[in-house]
């Protein structure tokens, strides 16, 4: 999203005359998000692990924005790091949690980025304790375009056997749920960098 762009190089703007070592992270962050986001129109899929760490890079330049009103955990077992995922398959996910969930509430909240293998599936699953379906208006047009995004990948990747379900959390922390069940593909093999 420009917006997003715009806004962190504002922020860095005012962080480099005041902590400029945390300008050079909230930077390393964006240059590892904008990175990943331009190899991503060149490969099919990448480990979910990698998925992870673009996350925790988008989530980390949002939380400079956000400050203490943005709590993050990130939840990958090992055996499943090396599963290949549709590269920023997650990201419009996160972005909505961000959006519509966490930053309209004033006290924020936390966002949940967690994998578990499900039988002979892969569940992917996206959870705020921000405002809820109901309150973050999730008809808006920019929300539908990236649900629309995930679930037109799924259905071209999978077909019937994958799917995207929103709804609201069913506990007493509220927000959104957002879950992605597809099919178990075979791990990737291990990385050969130098």
């Amino acid at each position: 999203e420009p917006h997003m762009i715009f806004n962190t190089l504002a922020n860095l703007r005012v962080l480099i005359g005041l902590e400029p070592a945390r300008a050079q992270e909230m930077l390393d962050h964006l240059i590892h998000f904008l990175r990943a986001t331009l190899n991503a129109s060149r490969t099919e899929a990448h480990p979910l692990a990698t998925e992870f760490e673009r996350i925790a890079d988008y989530l980390a330049l949002m939380g400079v924005r956000m400050g203490p009103r943005l709590q993050v955990r990130l939840d990958l077992p090992d055996d499943l790091r090396t599963v290949p995922v549709p590269p920023l398959l997650l990201q419009p996910l996160v972005e909505n949690a961000i959006k519509h969930g966490l930053e309209p509430h004033v006290q924020g909240g936390q966002i949940t980025v967690s994998a578990r293998r499900e039988g002979s599936d892969l569940v992917l699953i996206v959870r705020d304790t921000g405002q809820g379906l109901v309150e973050a208006a999730v008809d808006t047009q920019a929300t539908q375009f990236g649900l629309s995004q995930v679930r037109q990948r799924l259905a071209t990747l999978y077909g019937q056997a994958a799917a995207l379900s929103l709804q609201g959390a069913p506990d007493e922390s509220g927000g959104t749920l957002a879950s992605v069940r597809m099919p178990m593909p075979m791990p990737l093999p291990p990385s050969k960098e130098p």
